[in-house]
């Protein structure tokens, strides 16, 4: 009676721990797929060296957020905001890119920590905006420096672009120069296969 008992045992351990690994592959395998599903911004911008796939779609859907809307005003295509962030991060330390990223994620989440039944870069562009401004009434530090940080990189990076200029009524560099491209610029333009930025 106590061998047949010791056989029940170890059944009942090695089908509990089958099913363990099964349910925490299945979760796994779940995670990625809800990570990637639907990278409805990923695809306008050809190859990216830092941001991957999912990380390009949020920081498309926060730029877009967090800049005006208007005829005179360009799209976040336009504006370069996604490749320009790119390439700025495939330049700086891997402490800096790490930590935009991580940044990147927490806000991607924090909608469902909230309460909310989606990420961020899934929301409506209008859940979005209401989302970020009643997101930083928050007594939580890191919360609020990602909710008052990020949204100010992508508008840097939005009014600095040329494209951008005739929209805020700025004539541009005072001695009307063209800009003198970087070995940095270059270097990232041929990395990814595209024209060199002005």
């Amino acid at each position: 009676m106590q061998a047949n008992t010791r056989f029940f045992a170890k059944r009942r351990f090695l089908k509990a721990t089958l099913l363990g690994l099964g349910g925490t592959a299945a979760v796994a395998a779940g995670g990625v797929g809800y990570l990637t599903l639907g990278k409805r911004y990923r695809e306008q911008y050809g190859k990216l060296l830092v941001l991957d796939g999912h990380l390009a779609d949020i920081v498309h859907a926060l730029a877009e957020a967090s800049v005006p809307r208007g005829p005179l005003f360009p799209s976040i295509v336009e504006a370069e905001i996604v490749t320009r962030f790119d390439e700025e991060l495939f330049f700086v330390s891997d402490g800096i890119s790490s930590d935009f990223r991580t940044a990147f994620y927490l806000l991607e989440f924090l909608p469902l920590a909230k309460g909310r039944l989606s990420r961020f870069s899934r929301l409506t562009l209008e859940e979005r905006r209401a989302f970020l401004s009643e997101a930083c009434d928050t007594t939580d530090d890191t919360v609020r420096a990602v909710l008052y940080n990020l949204p100010a990189v992508m508008r840097w990076y939005y009014y600095g672009h040329p494209s951008a200029w005739k929209a805020i009524g700025y004539d541009g560099p005072f001695m009307g120069l063209p800009e003198k491209r970087s070995e940095q610029r270059l270097l990232y333009a041929q990395l990814v296969g595209r024209t060199p930025r002005a």
